[in-house]
């Protein structure tokens, strides 16, 4: 007996569309367990996305991508994170500086931001506690603003400065150098299901792990120094925003210094990135714009993991950040007019 025309139509139509509920009833349970399991982690590439999410936002500036979103808040890679009115990852101010007050303006990318550390823990913090601790007179109170922001470059450190910190009329800008700010400007692009679905951000993450453990992405040591060639547009547009930020403090009647961070992995050893620091000094040297390597106040407390936020995140900690605001301190000490 032949089988009725169709059917066999039908059999393919219902198994294609049992295969299709399978596939999302099991990435909805996915979903839910990944939400469970990173709603507080300190898993480096689901924090990063979560941060982007909860606490950026796009700008049309070019030179910025991004911005922090105001009045924000999130708990991120173990820590609360607070987003205020202006825009920092800091408690609020007054554009009006009062008299007797010196005011800092700390500029950098998630080192500054402080990735993994409380408020408190944070490089800024830890600076304004000790200079309000000390009789530095004629001031008679300091304040040190954190304008740091994760994922920016110098370029965009530099814009974040002229478009938001700049209305601080600050004193003294110190702009922190990492060895990755030489990297193009990011964008910062939201796309409705990566922005909220984990499963989605979790295989993504993965799978840059995954070319990365197979050697399709280049080692971090050697990615950084390819960022140092002189043709490379993304150097050239960082020396480029050193210069711009040497002239718009000048402007401003604010001195500036720049404080460059080490990558925090082989500090006590043989430095891998000394030229590249170099490169960034002698840039410096020939606009007279005063500069400190953090490195030299770093060395010697121990392992290098031991100022790291967690064994998988060279991040500085609490303990690097009151190392590298002691420095600045010393500066500023010798420096303050």
């Amino acid at each position: 007996m032949s089988e009725p025309r169709g059917s066999g139509f039908r059999f393919i139509l219902f198994n294609l569309i049992l295969l299709l509920v399978t596939v999302l009833v099991c990435s909805a349970a996915l979903e839910i367990v990944l939400r469970v399991v990173f709603a507080r982690s300190l898993d480096f590439s689901m924090e990063m996305w979560k941060y982007a999410v909860q606490l950026k936002e796009p700008v049309a500036n070019s030179e910025l991508s991004f911005v922090h979103a105001p009045n924000r808040s999130a708990f991120l890679m173990g820590v609360p994170v607070a987003i205020n009115s202006h825009r920092l990852r800091d408690r609020e101010y007054s554009e009006v500086k009062p008299p007797g007050m010196y005011r800092i303006v700390i500029l950098g990318d998630s080192t500054t931001f402080g990735w993994g550390v409380r408020l408190e823990e944070t490089a800024a913090k830890i600076l304004e506690k000790e200079l309000n601790a000390a009789s530095l007179p004629p001031y008679r109170h300091f304040e040190v603003l954190n304008a740091g922001v994760g994922n920016y470059d110098t370029v965009q450190e530099v814009a974040h400065y002229e478009n938001l910190d700049r209305a601080f009329r600050p004193d003294l800008v110190i702009l922190e150098y990492f060895i990755n700010d030489a990297e193009p400007v990011p964008s910062e692009r939201h796309m409705w299901l990566l922005d909220r679905s984990y499963l989605l951000a979790f295989s993504v993450s993965r799978f840059d792990t995954l070319m990365q453990f197979a050697g399709l992405r280049p080692r971090w040591d050697k990615y950084y120094r390819s960022l140092y060639d002189d043709s490379r547009p993304g150097f050239q547009a960082a020396k480029n925003a050193l210069g711009k930020l040497d002239g718009l403090t000048k402007q401003d009647g604010a001195r500036l210094l720049v404080a460059i961070l080490p990558e925090l992995h082989r500090i006590n050893g043989d430095y891998p990135f000394t030229v590249e620091h170099q490169k960034i000094k002698d840039l410096l040297g020939s606009r007279q714009v005063p500069v400190i390597d953090l490195i030299d106040g770093l060395r010697g407390h121990g392992p290098e993991s031991s100022l790291w936020v967690t064994p998988e995140d060279p991040h500085p900690n609490g303990k690097a950040n009151a190392l590298i605001a002691d420095q600045m301190l010393g500066w500023i000490k010798i420096h303050l007019r």
